[in-house]
């Protein structure tokens, strides 16, 4: 890994040797677990994901740290401040705001606004919201979101489908729909979710996205349209190993396919997260 991912990784893992000390011991009862869970007002989330890329001597390796803290200790809204280092060739960062909203028992949403530094591989912008309503045994989930790059590429796109959750499982299936500029091209795709767990103790979830991309790559001249089937299949883990503290891991593999833009991926990434 390189200079800033590793100084990152560094930095985890002094933080948990000074905090696990201080952490109380491993609750011996589910009661005394729940107890030391009360009254959580913030937690923070220290990531680190490293990116393998295929062919390796066009893409090489990226490396992205993240750092995000959410405020959990107001009436109906969670927000959150996200903070990125984004890695290949020259270090560039990221900041994100957003916020998790309460609107009635039944009707709550997510939004977040992002943006990067001056390369084509971050949003100049990014707008994302979605709205979930929960209907009884399912989930209602539609989204919206506008993404704007640093070489004058654009994409809006419309998000939908529903989430079953009962007990300790989640289930979801969405569909994307994309249109990009230059050329106002349209391309679909579809998320497959499942997941298994309890807040507190772990989450598993597996996801798989397969679809279609059209759109007209702007950072090559002439630009070009490219048409390519794309499939993204990820892995990833959360475990509390005190009441207030936890890790976490992740596994990802990404075929974008061949030709222009087309390339493989395998994502390794593993983080932390303390709440207080």
């Amino acid at each position: 890994m390189k200079r800033h991912a590793t100084t990152l990784l560094s930095t985890v893992l002094a933080a948990w040797f000074l905090v696990a000390p201080a952490a109380s011991r491993a609750a011996d009862t589910a009661e005394e677990w729940a107890k030391l869970r009360q009254g959580i007002d913030y937690r923070l989330d220290v990531d680190l994901l490293h990116d393998v890329l295929s062919p390796h001597d066009v893409y090489g390796d990226w490396t992205t740290a993240t750092a995000t803290l959410y405020v959990k200790n107001l009436p109906r809204v969670t927000p959150f401040l996200q903070v990125g280092l984004f890695e290949r060739d020259h270090t560039k960062t990221g900041l994100s705001l957003g916020a998790y909203l309460d609107w009635t028992s039944r009707l709550y949403s997510y939004s977040a606004f992002t943006t990067g530094g001056s390369s084509h591989y971050l949003h100049r912008v990014r707008w994302d919201h979605t709205f979930y309503l929960n209907t009884g045994p399912v989930i209602a989930v539609l989204g919206g979101g506008y993404m704007e790059d640093h070489d004058g590429h654009r994409d809006r796109y419309v998000s939908f489908g529903p989430r079953w959750w009962r007990g300790r499982w989640i289930a979801e299936y969405r569909a994307t729909w994309t249109e990009s500029d230059p050329g106002s091209r349209v391309g679909w795709k579809h998320l497959f979710s499942a997941g298994t767990g309890e807040e507190g103790r772990s989450w598993l979830f597996v996801n798989l996205t397969v679809g279609r991309e059209h759109y007209t790559s702007t950072w090559v001249t002439p630009t070009q349209p490219v048409d390519h089937d794309f499939w993204d299949l990820n892995a990833s883990y959360q475990r509390w190993l005190r009441p207030r503290f936890g890790v976490k891991a992740l596994l990802g593999y990404v075929d974008l396919g061949t030709g222009i833009d087309g390339y493989e991926k395998v994502s390794v990434g593993a983080g932390a997260f303390w709440e207080f």
